[in-house]
């Protein structure tokens, strides 16, 4: 019990750092899982500390400020006022996130500008498409249940969101690595 009143009180004083924390952590859970199923024979400590860092410092902040610019819209009933978040979110800004996340993690691979857009290219329409898939379910929960200061923690952190973000994180993970020989490394 402490443990859980010390965590609220955290997230009451100080939301952004405490999920940026938890963020971070889910990630790398994620990248940990991905490798160790996809058969990994040494653990690259570096790529989980890169897709963690990533996380914690770009992907939490982000979505801190994105759900509060979301609950501005106004306007009909809780019905339709549901549809006109699920499609700001998942159509205006997903897309758009989901390319930052991309370009961010190539380039945190040391690969340069023109690289991880060439390979942003490649990989975005696989990887918006299979969000579509699992993200709008889990925002309909989020933004109809969840109060305002919970929604990124608990887009990480609730039990059944817990499973979609680690086999997200999982899933990023696995699809944008390449072998050593297919990226040109920038240093």
């Amino acid at each position: 019990m402490r443990i859980l009143r010390f965590f609220q009180r955290q997230l009451a004083i100080r939301p952004l750092p405490t999920q940026m924390c938890i963020a971070g952590t889910i990630s790398g859970c994620g990248d940990g899982f991905a490798q160790y199923m996809s058969s990994n024979k040494e653990w690259d400590k570096w790529r989980t500390a890169r897709f963690s860092f990533l996380s914690s410092c770009f992907m939490a902040p982000t979505l801190f400020i994105w759900f509060r610019v979301l609950e501005k819209v106004k306007g009909g009933s809780r019905t339709l006022l549901l549809a006109k978040k699920l499609c700001i979110d998942q159509l205006c800004f997903s897309p758009l996130f989901n390319a930052a996340i991309l370009f961010n993690l190539r380039f945190l691979q040391h690969q340069s500008i023109g690289k991880s857009y060439e390979l942003l290219k490649e990989d975005w329409l696989n990887i918006y498409a299979t969000s579509l898939k699992v993200w709008p379910f889990v925002q309909i929960v989020n933004l109809c249940f969840i109060p305002l200061n919970y929604r990124v923690i608990l887009n990480q952190v609730s039990c059944y969101d817990t499973v979609v973000a680690l086999f997200w994180n999982s899933y990023l993970s696995y699809t944008t690595q390449r072998p050593i020989d297919h990226i040109e490394q920038f240093y």
